[in-house]
Order: C-alpha cells, then structure tokens, then sequence
C-alpha cells in the first residue's frame, strides 16, 4: 500500500488532478473532491513532497475557478438554470433551501454550503441566478476555499503522520474527521435556518423585502 501512496504523492500530474477535482466538482458533483485531497495529505505526509502548501493553493484555485464559473453560468442563465437545479424532489428541496438561506445569510451559506451534501453547487449557481453580489461572493468564495482546502489537506496530512507505517488507516482516520467537520457545518447551518423560523414576522417580511442586495 505504501508505494502507491509515495506514487500518488509524488506524481508530477499530483497538482493538477487536486486542482481539476476541486473545480469540476462544482458541476460534476460525483467527483470526490474532499476524499482526492485527504488521500493526497496522507501521501504528502509519508513522500514528503510534495510542499502541503501547494496542495492547499492548487485546492483553493480549484474551488476558486470552479464556483466563479458556476456562478457566471448561473448569472447569464438565470431561469434555466434554476429549472435545472430543481429537476427532482431532492433538487427542488436543496434548491429551495439555498434560495431561503441566501437571503437571510448568504456569506456563512457560501462559506459552510460547500460541506453540505449537493449544497455547494446550487449554491453556486443560485447566487449568479438571483443576482447576489459578485465582489461580496468572490470575497466569501475565496474565504470558504481557503479554510476547505486547509482543512481537507491537514486532515490527510495528520493521518499520514500519526499513522506513518499504515496509510491506509491514515485516511480512514482522516476521512472520519472530514465527515465530523462535515456535520458540524451542517448543524450550524441547520441552527441558523431554525433561529430564522423562530424570528418575529415583521422583521422576517423586512428581510424578504430587502432581498440578496442587503446581504
């Protein structure tokens, strides 16, 4: 196991498989993005190369390109995309949910939506689609890819370290505390979505009538 570890690690195509999986996962959301760059933490921790710090940059491009384009798309779409987006039951359900939470906290949304399971897509794209400000989402965006790919990479990285001779059970380790991160974001958000029920109906219809452009 250990030699395709150090195989992966120090790949010279390593980089840009981390940034491709970063950014097509946006519109492609099978592809296992977080579990790519956890392994890739593991490898970097037993191969020594290569620098963390370039797997964490070449993540953070990645998401950075990524949502940029799915936001573009959804900006010049508009309708069509959102009638994508809600093709189904689940995709109506995350749909909905994103446009609800958008309005109230668009920022920490952007931020936390890329943890929840199908969140960061129509996230994504439902910002271009209603028009949420891009100077205000490229700001959160860049803020959100930083801390994801950070964590990500760590997390492969400390696996690999505390169990050095066993990289498969590095990043068994390291993929449990990614699904631990994963479902406090989601419980965090899931709070905020709670206290927005609970809030007074005056100032619910006040926000509603501000809209995105107040976030």
């Amino acid at each position: 196991m250990s030699q395709y570890v150090d195989l992966l690690a120090t790949s010279r195509w390593v980089l840009v498989v981390v940034l491709a999986a970063a950014m097509f996962d946006v519109i492609l959301p099978f592809i296992p993005s977080e579990t790519i760059i956890v392994a890739v933490g593991v490898g970097v921790a037993g191969a020594g190369r290569p620098l963390l710090i370039w797997v964490i940059l070449a993540a953070a491009a990645g998401v950075l390109c990524g949502d940029g384009l799915a936001y573009l798309i959804g900006h010049r779409s508009g309708p069509g995309v959102t009638r994508r987006l809600r093709s189904g039951r689940r995709g109506a359900a995350i749909h909905d949910w994103v446009s609800a939470v958008m309005r109230r906290h668009g920022g920490p949304l952007i931020i936390l939506g890329r943890y929840v399971p199908g969140a960061r897509s129509a996230t994504a794209f439902t910002a271009g689609a209603v028009g949420y400000p891009a100077r205000r989402y490229a700001g959160f965006t860049v803020v959100g890819a930083a801390v994801w790919a950070t964590q990500s990479a760590l997390l492969g990285y400390a696996g690999g370290v505390v169990f050095a001779d066993r990289p498969l059970a590095g990043f068994a380790a390291a993929w449990v505390g990614a699904g631990v991160v994963t479902l406090a974001a989601m419980l965090v958000q899931r709070g905020r979505e709670s206290r927005d029920r609970t809030a007074a109906p005056g100032e619910d219809r006040g926000r509603r009538r501000q809209g995105v452009t107040s976030l």
